[in-house]
């Protein structure tokens, strides 16, 4: 089963992954790669978007709910099958985890 799991930040810090948790990361320049998406998960806050992708790839955005400006923030890659779903992975208010989960399992 094919499944990963990230976190991040809402306050001033660098959106990081959460330690002993390796994420390779993808960078670009002022406009994000093509990202087929497959489904979408706004946080509570609505902050954070994290969309899901048919090529397995999952990116973070950073959420203006005024203006709806929506600016990329990180590309995750690990996936080999289409993101099926992303959801809240923790109860507590202090935990961001998402968990993800995709065609393979």
């Amino acid at each position: 089963m094919s499944r990963q799991c990230s976190h991040w930040e809402n306050d001033s810090q660098e959106n990081m992954p959460a330690s002993g948790l390796i994420v390779p990361v993808v960078l670009w320049g002022k406009e994000p790669p093509t990202h087929c998406i497959s489904c979408v998960y706004l946080s509570k806050d609505q902050r954070t978007l994290i969309t899901g992708a048919y090529d397995g790839q999952i990116c973070l955005w950073q959420a203006d709910p005024e203006s709806l400006k929506m600016t990329p923030r990180l590309l995750l890659v690990g996936h080999s099958a289409p993101i099926l779903c992303l959801s809240r992975a923790s109860h507590s208010a202090e935990n961001n985890f998402i968990i993800s989960s995709s065609e393979c399992g």
